[in-house]
């Protein structure tokens, strides 16, 4: 099993625990922005800071703000989810750590000792350095239960009125479609409706390059909005690679599929301007070849991941253009070993 070192959690880890030892003097982040982190796997508290190869699984992990944590309108973390684009609007909520009223349950991490002018994270008066919260989908996620604490050979409860909270995950993220996470700021409910919205922080909107601004660079015609939004702190971003969960690296060949098949000019996972069709259920290395029925090889894939187990091909031949309608032939080679079979375009 490999185990990859987040270099830039590692790094992350140790100055923020050194912080933490010292009081937290450093100075507090851009408020509402939340440095925010995801990699394909599991996270794995016990090996060093480290991502463990999972199929269907990510980790987001993203640095507390104290500063934030102190203000009095503080309600928690939130953390949504959303497929194939960073639409804001698709967006679903699958994770809070709040420390609303009724909700602690979901918060274990110290809390900010506003009694001290350094802000540390204090747990039960003793210094902490859990600076960063680890979330793991679907580890992480799902809703809680309540379920008795004894059952019998039947599943029967036989405890007496004790029962507790646990965590009941859903089903992994979705197979091939990149995924994105975001996370927000939760408001200090202050009310007994219990909204457990997003914290309203209200500033000039100048994040997207004064794009909605009367004059632009100048935020003084930016119009008033809420800065703790969606958009604001999403992963993965530019420096980081696509999180395309899938199930693990399949040995037997003939399992090897074509999605979907016959491609009619789109998919649901397909961007703008583009088309793709995935090969799924491959082992962890394969050299994927594509033909005409006449034999002349069209593209080759090169596939190398010990987690997801498809590759994506855009439709388009060795020298960049889009391929016409047709049956195709494909080969599989790993190893010793090679299957072969077709798959239709409708253009």
């Amino acid at each position: 099993m490999k185990i990859r070192c987040l270099v830039t959690g590692c790094l992350m880890m140790v100055a923020l625990g050194a912080a933490g030892l010292r009081g937290a003097h450093a100075a507090p982040s851009a408020f509402p922005r939340i440095p925010v982190w995801s990699f394909a796997g599991g996270y794995c508290p016990t090996c060093a800071d480290t991502i463990v190869p999972r199929e269907r699984t990510i980790t987001v992990r993203f640095l507390r703000d104290r500063h934030a944590e102190a203000r009095t309108d503080f309600g928690g973390y939130r953390i949504y989810r959303v497929t194939n684009r960073p639409d804001t609007s698709s967006m679903v909520l699958i994770r809070r750590y709040s420390v609303n009223p009724g909700d602690q349950f979901s918060w274990y991490f110290s809390r900010v000792d506003t009694s001290d002018a350094t802000l540390p994270f204090k747990n039960n008066g003793v210094l902490a350095t859990d600076s960063v919260i680890t979330f793991v989908d679907p580890d992480s996620s799902g809703h809680y239960e309540k379920v008795c604490r004894f059952v019998d050979h039947l599943g029967r409860c036989v405890s007496r009125g004790d029962s507790i909270l646990v965590l009941v995950p859903p089903p992994g993220p979705h197979d091939g479609f990149r995924t994105y996470y975001a996370v927000t700021y939760e408001g200090r409910n202050t009310t007994q409706d219990a909204s457990y919205a997003d914290l309203y922080v209200a500033g000039r909107d100048t994040f997207d390059n004064y794009a909605r601004c009367g004059v632009p660079g100048d935020s003084a015609s930016c119009p008033i909005i809420n800065l703790n939004h969606k958009a604001l702190n999403v992963t993965p971003r530019d420096d980081q690679p696509l999180l395309e969960p899938t199930g693990g690296p399949t040995v037997n060949l003939e399992q090897v599929k074509v999605v979907p098949n016959p491609f009619r000019a789109t998919e649901a996972w397909d961007t703008n301007g583009g088309s793709e069709i995935h090969f799924t259920h491959l082992p962890s290395e394969a050299k994927i070849q594509i033909f005409t029925v006449a034999g002349d090889l069209v593209a080759e894939i090169r596939h190398s991941d010990d987690v997801r187990d498809f590759a994506r091909w855009d439709l388009r031949n060795q020298n960049g253009q889009d391929v016409a309608s047709g049956i195709y032939v494909y080969r599989i080679q790993s190893g010793s070993f090679e299957y072969r079979n077709r798959f239709i375009v409708i253009r």
